[in-house]
Protein backbone atom coordinates (compact mmCIF):
# COMPACT_ATOMS: atom_id res chain seq x y z
CA UNK A 1 0.00 0.00 0.00
CA UNK A 2 1.40 3.42 -0.93
CA UNK A 3 1.15 6.64 1.09
CA UNK A 4 -1.63 8.00 -1.11
CA UNK A 5 -3.77 4.93 -0.49
CA UNK A 6 -3.20 5.25 3.26
CA UNK A 7 -4.28 8.90 3.17
CA UNK A 8 -7.41 8.05 1.16
CA UNK A 9 -8.23 5.25 3.60
CA UNK A 10 -7.77 7.59 6.59
CA UNK A 11 -9.89 10.28 4.92
CA UNK A 12 -12.66 7.77 4.23
CA UNK A 13 -12.56 6.63 7.88
CA UNK A 14 -13.04 10.23 9.02
CA UNK A 15 -15.91 10.75 6.55
CA UNK A 16 -17.55 7.50 7.66
CA UNK A 17 -17.22 8.53 11.33
CA UNK A 18 -18.84 11.91 10.68
CA UNK A 19 -21.67 10.30 8.70
CA UNK A 20 -22.27 7.80 11.50
CA UNK A 21 -22.51 10.58 14.12
CA UNK A 22 -24.96 12.51 11.93
CA UNK A 23 -27.34 9.59 11.64
CA UNK A 24 -30.22 9.77 14.05
CA UNK A 25 -32.57 6.82 13.95
CA UNK A 26 -35.85 8.11 12.47
CA UNK A 27 -37.85 6.26 15.13
CA UNK A 28 -36.04 8.24 17.83
CA UNK A 29 -37.45 11.57 16.66
CA UNK A 30 -41.10 12.56 16.85
CA UNK A 31 -42.85 13.24 13.54
CA UNK A 32 -43.36 16.83 12.48
CA UNK A 33 -46.63 18.62 13.08
CA UNK A 34 -48.73 18.93 9.94
CA UNK A 35 -49.61 22.59 9.54
CA UNK A 36 -51.92 24.39 7.13
CA UNK A 37 -52.86 27.99 6.45
CA UNK A 38 -55.57 27.51 9.09
CA UNK A 39 -53.05 26.51 11.80
CA UNK A 40 -53.19 28.96 14.67
CA UNK A 41 -51.89 28.50 18.18
CA UNK A 42 -51.29 30.79 21.14
CA UNK A 43 -48.69 29.55 23.61
CA UNK A 44 -47.44 30.94 26.89
CA UNK A 45 -44.10 29.16 26.98
CA UNK A 46 -41.83 26.92 24.96
CA UNK A 47 -39.96 23.74 25.74
CA UNK A 48 -37.06 22.42 23.73
CA UNK A 49 -36.01 18.87 23.05
CA UNK A 50 -32.59 17.84 21.75
CA UNK A 51 -30.76 21.04 22.66
CA UNK A 52 -27.38 20.60 24.30
CA UNK A 53 -25.16 23.31 22.82
CA UNK A 54 -27.54 26.17 23.59
CA UNK A 55 -29.27 26.14 26.95
CA UNK A 56 -33.04 26.18 27.33
CA UNK A 57 -32.68 29.69 28.78
CA UNK A 58 -30.84 30.88 25.65
CA UNK A 59 -33.49 29.37 23.41
CA UNK A 60 -36.26 30.86 25.57
CA UNK A 61 -34.83 34.31 24.82
CA UNK A 62 -34.91 33.53 21.08
CA UNK A 63 -38.51 32.29 21.32
CA UNK A 64 -39.78 35.06 23.64
CA UNK A 65 -41.18 37.27 20.81
CA UNK A 66 -43.46 34.38 19.82
CA UNK A 67 -45.07 33.86 23.24
CA UNK A 68 -48.56 35.06 24.22
CA UNK A 69 -49.76 35.90 20.72
CA UNK A 70 -51.53 33.97 17.98
CA UNK A 71 -49.03 32.09 15.81
CA UNK A 72 -49.78 31.05 12.24
CA UNK A 73 -48.02 28.40 10.20
CA UNK A 74 -45.65 31.13 8.95
CA UNK A 75 -44.96 32.41 12.48
CA UNK A 76 -44.06 28.88 13.59
CA UNK A 77 -41.69 28.60 10.62
CA UNK A 78 -40.10 31.92 11.62
CA UNK A 79 -39.71 30.58 15.17
CA UNK A 80 -37.83 27.49 14.00
CA UNK A 81 -35.75 29.64 11.63
CA UNK A 82 -34.83 31.94 14.53
CA UNK A 83 -33.71 28.95 16.60
CA UNK A 84 -31.61 27.64 13.70
CA UNK A 85 -30.14 31.12 13.26
CA UNK A 86 -29.10 31.24 16.93
CA UNK A 87 -27.10 28.06 16.34
CA UNK A 88 -25.59 29.45 13.12
CA UNK A 89 -24.27 32.37 15.14
CA UNK A 90 -22.11 29.92 17.11
CA UNK A 91 -21.09 28.04 13.95
CA UNK A 92 -23.51 25.12 14.02
CA UNK A 93 -26.11 24.07 11.46
CA UNK A 94 -29.13 22.48 13.06
CA UNK A 95 -32.64 21.49 12.15
CA UNK A 96 -35.47 22.79 14.33
CA UNK A 97 -39.08 21.81 13.84
CA UNK A 98 -42.41 21.61 15.64
CA UNK A 99 -43.21 17.97 16.45
CA UNK A 100 -46.76 16.63 16.53
CA UNK A 101 -48.47 17.70 19.75
CA UNK A 102 -51.70 18.97 21.23
CA UNK A 103 -51.91 22.63 20.21
CA UNK A 104 -54.40 23.35 23.01
CA UNK A 105 -51.63 23.19 25.63
CA UNK A 106 -50.10 26.45 26.89
CA UNK A 107 -46.63 25.03 26.14
CA UNK A 108 -45.24 24.35 22.67
CA UNK A 109 -42.38 21.89 22.21
CA UNK A 110 -39.70 22.60 19.61
CA UNK A 111 -37.45 19.73 18.50
CA UNK A 112 -33.80 20.59 17.81
CA UNK A 113 -31.48 18.26 15.93
CA UNK A 114 -27.87 19.25 16.61
CA UNK A 115 -26.15 17.27 13.91
CA UNK A 116 -23.67 19.31 11.91
CA UNK A 117 -20.66 20.63 13.85
CA UNK A 118 -18.75 23.71 12.79
CA UNK A 119 -15.96 23.29 10.26
CA UNK A 120 -12.48 23.26 11.69
CA UNK A 121 -10.29 25.96 10.13
CA UNK A 122 -7.52 24.49 8.00
CA UNK A 123 -4.08 24.70 9.50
Amino acid sequence: MDAGALVRQADQSVIDGIAQRKRVPPAALPPALTMTEATSVTVQRFSFSGNKLLSTEQLQRVAAPYANRPLSQHDLQHLTDAISSAYRQIGWLVQAYIPRQDLNNPELTVQVIESIPPSKPSQ
